[in-house]
C-alpha cells in the first residue's frame, strides 16, 4: 500500500471496519476490535455515534488512535516519492 492509497482512504469523514483493514492492513476481527475501541473512546467523551447497519467511526479520531500523522501522509503523496526521499 502507497501512501496515495492511504491518502485516498483517509479522504473518507467515516470509516468502516473493511477501511480499518486496509489502512492497517490486519485480519477483520482485529480490525472490528480497533473499531470498538474507537467507539468506546467516543462514548466515554460523552459523544454519540450514528446508529446504522455498516457501523463506522470518524476518521480523524481513528487516525489519532492509531497515531497516523495525517500531515505527513499528505506531503508524502502529494510529492509522489516515498517516506525517506520525502523527508530530507
Amino acid at each position: 500500500m502507497d501512501y496515495k492509497y492511504v491518502c485516498s482512504l483517509i479522504d473518507k469523514v467515516w470509516l468502516n471496519t473493511e477501511d480499518i483493514q486496509k489502512l492497517c492492513n490486519c485480519s477483520r476481527k482485529s480490525a472490528m476490535d480497533i473499531r470498538r475501541e474507537v467507539e468506546d473512546k467516543i462514548k466515554e467523551s460523552g459523544k454519540r455515534l450514528p446508529t446504522a447497519k455498516c457501523k463506522v467511526v470518524p476518521t480523524m479520531i481513528l487516525l489519532d488512535y492509531l497515531g497516523i500523522d495525517v500531515n505527513t501522509v499528505l506531503n508524502v503523496s502529494t510529492k509522489g516519492k516515498g517516506i525517506i526521499t520525502a523527508i530530507r
